[in-house]
């Protein structure tokens, strides 16, 4: 079987990383891999690199006479420190010490603001003169400023309320309490929310959000680090039962009066994609039904809250997901963008503000992921996106392909898109105000960190290359490849690390780790391929560690998320088996002694995989995993599963709990026990089927920890991971 199955599958395409082929003397330890990660093994990178505000001014924080310092540097000139560290301190009073610059915000061209505890400064440059701008009330949350910094709304005890420059305080609402929330995100973060506060462009009306909870069901969290312990309830609205309701409320800074958009009924649906109009005289809102299927995008008023027009509705067979926010052409506010995958994959469609769809600005089998900003004439537009999703053949090497992200300028009138930066990476930019300078970072299997600096698609300086923070260290190398995926030809990228020292006529053990849902792209052309570095670690004590990206995951187009649709973890499993099928055909791996890890959804898969088919794996360590998806939260499920009403086969096929007694190989679950994500009621409810049918588990628990252990503790629990699967399949 494992023979026919390589015939039919593979040329694996070997991208090593000249990055890890420097001479390596010292050895990587599990703890600094897990927790220097992002301190020592950083790629080094220009702090604070920023635009000041409405100029071709950049400014960033370095090292000048011994101390931090802020530094200005024009596109066409050379750099100079503006600011050392010690004269911010002394400005501030004797007795600061800040050790470098804190985080600035550009005003304009001479005013920047930062903020030291709940006291907001601002700062002339010109004069050396600061200024406390805003001190905030204990318990302040959310706080959120209009553009020009002259107010800033925040929440306090559920409530809403707008500290001004001049020290004047407004009270937005008063009838906050728990299980009735004002401006803070709702929806549970999905559709791309972060934020529950919305300023106008001009920054005197402030949009935000209500959320009644109170007819979701209490879910009990105990505080286990009180005596005796504490039950802490918090609103959970699981997949088919009740939902909350929100609505959008719109404050007027000038009148003091608020008014609520007449979204109407159903009150569970959801309301995405908030948007003001540039003249701040109108409100425009993606509604969004509880199904997901169907999408209006409206206007209201936001003077009276009445609806003014429906511009167009998007319907889909599986769901629509709006994420993004409106973008106004900045040189005529008549037209507007939407983000939308109705064709497919996720592209810009040029509006005007009576709904006409005027063209398509992008199209092809890539996804946008952002706009960037526009040049001022408004021909020009810079996005952020993939590149092309290549249909199944034998080599990728040259192709620039949906692990990659790049900068594009798109020419609004001719469709025509360029790169503005051709190299394979992953590309982060920055447009200046007026569209003609772009900062842009790399990064690659290649490349640690490059920024450099482009008159839109001209390459002006290369402004810092970070050095290799693992030159000097024992590093495996990496391979990316591909399998066939499913019948539309969709390839599946997959990632295979290797020891420094591999011998191919060696047999090793096998470590897969996966995720596998929606949303999530573990394999990138990024720094290490977007492995963590415990990775290289484990790989080092002698495995293989490998990964896929499987169907369902994201960067590929709407029909390859899709096809898990109703049906989570079935689609997957097909990939995921034929990805350990493929694994131990491999001349140098033994088949006998592989493992499998994840977390959260991807605890879901490992379990799923042991349950589905036994003696694939030796073993398994699922992290917070989702073991009944009708106790999971109603957003997330029933976009991709509908409710356990109208999919009760897709339920039941989902349900680990029901398939406890097909338990065969090791298991090891770890659970936080305050949870608020995938509830520790999960993996509990797993146990006590695995009690029921005489089955026997291993079972750890990080008291006090949610759905991630972070912090410290984060070594102590990859320590526990890795021991597990060691003394499972390590050794010969």
């Amino acid at each position: 079987m494992h023979t026919r199955f390589i015939t039919l599958l593979i040329v694996l395409v070997s991208l090593a990383s000249p990055i890890s082929t420097q001479a390596q003397t010292q050895e990587l330890t599990l703890k600094d891999a897990v927790l220097k990660r992002f301190s020592q093994f950083y790629q080094e990178r220009m702090q604070q690199l920023q635009w000041v505000k409405g100029t071709s001014v950049m400014s960033y924080v370095d090292q000048n006479d011994g101390e931090p310092a802020l530094f200005i540097r024009p596109v066409d000139g050379d750099a100079s420190p503006v600011l050392q560290v010690s004269e911010l301190e002394g400005l501030m009073g004797d007795d600061v010490k800040l050790g470098s610059i804190p985080r600035i915000t550009w005003l304009d061209n001479r005013y920047f603001q930062f903020q030291r505890g709940p006291v907001v400064y601002q700062l002339d440059l010109q004069k050396k003169f600061l200024t406390k701008a805003f001190t905030f009330p204990e318990g302040a949350e959310e706080t959120t400023f209009n553009d020009d910094r002259s107010a800033c709304a925040f929440v306090k005890d559920q409530n809403i309320y707008v500290l001004h420059k001049d020290g004047r305080q407004d009270q937005v609402t008063a009838d906050g309490a728990p299980g009735l929330v004002y401006g803070k995100a709702v929806h549970r973060n999905e559709f791309g929310i972060n934020s529950g506060l919305f300023w106008s462009d001009n920054g005197k009306k402030l949009a935000f959000y209500r959320m009644d909870e109170s007819m979701v069901e209490d879910y009990p969290i105990v505080n286990t680090n009180v005596q005796p312990a504490k039950v802490e309830p918090i609103k959970y609205p699981m997949a088919g039962r009740q939902s909350h309701h929100v609505t959008l409320g719109s404050y007027d800074l000038k009148s003091k009066q608020s008014v609520y958009m007449q979204t109407g009924a159903p009150e569970d649906q959801y309301l995405c994609s908030i948007t003001w109009s540039p003249d701040a005289q109108d409100i425009y809102i993606a509604v969004l039904n509880r199904d997901q299927n169907m999408l209006q995008l409206n206007r209201y008023d936001a003077a009276s809250g009445a609806l003014e027009k429906t511009l167009f509705t998007e319907e889909d067979q599986k769901y629509v997901e709006p994420e993004h926010p409106l973008w106004f052409m900045p040189n005529d506010p008549s037209k507007f963008i939407w983000m939308s995958e109705r064709d497919g994959f996720q592209h810009m469609y040029l509006y005007d503000v009576e709904g006409k769809l005027i063209r398509p600005l992008t199209q092809g089998n890539w996804e946008v992921h952002s706009i960037c900003g526009a040049d001022e004439s408004g021909r020009y537009l810079y996005a952020s996106g993939t590149g092309e999703s290549v249909f199944d053949g034998p080599v990728f090497k040259d192709e620039r392909n949906g692990m990659q992200q790049y900068t594009y300028r798109i020419d609004v009138q001719q469709g025509v898109r360029d790169f503005v930066d051709d190299r394979k990476g992953t590309h982060y930019a920055s447009v200046n105000h007026d569209g003609k300078y772009i900062i842009d970072h790399l990064t690659s299997s290649t490349v640690p960190w490059e920024t450099s600096l482009w008159n839109g698609t001209k390459k002006s300086a290369t402004l810092h290359t970070a050095k290799d923070p693992l030159a000097d260290y024992k590093i495996g190398t990496t391979e990316i490849g591909h399998l066939p995926g499913d019948a539309n030809g969709h390839r599946l990228y997959t990632r295979l690390i290797k020891p420094s020292d591999f011998d191919p006529n060696k047999k090793y053990p096998v470590l897969v780790y996966v995720y596998g849902g929606p949303h999530a792209q573990l394999i990138t052309d990024s720094y290490l391929n977007g492995a963590p570095l415990w990775m290289h670690w484990m790989a080092e004590q002698g495995y293989i560690v490998a990964t896929m990206d499987n169907r369902g995951s994201s960067n590929r187009g709407i029909d390859f998320e899709q096809e898990t649709f109703r049906n989570l973890g079935t689609q997957e499993m097909v990939d995921q088996k034929a990805f350990a099928d493929y694994l131990g055909d491999l001349p140098y791996v033994d088949a006998n002694r592989m493992a499998i890890h994840g977390w959260s959804f991807g605890g879901f898969m490992t379990m799923n995989m042991l349950l589905t088919f036994p003696g694939t794996f030796k073993a398994g360590v699922a992290g917070g995993p989702v073991c009944d998806w009708s106790m999971y939260e109603v957003m997330y499920t029933e976009r991709y599963m509908d409710t356990p009403e109208f999919n009760p086969e897709g339920y039941k096929q989902a349900n680990l709990v029901d398939k406890a007694d097909q338990l065969k190989d090791d298991l090891l679950i770890i659970h936080g026990t305050i949870d608020p994500v995938v509830l520790w009621q999960h993996s509990q409810a797993f146990v006590k089927a695995c009690v029921d049918n005489e089955i026997q588990l291993d079972y750890f628990i990080y008291p006090g920890h949610e759905h991630n252990v972070r912090g410290k503790d984060r070594y102590h629990l990859m320590e526990k991971v890795l021991k597990y699967v060691d003394e499972r399949i390590g050794g010969e």
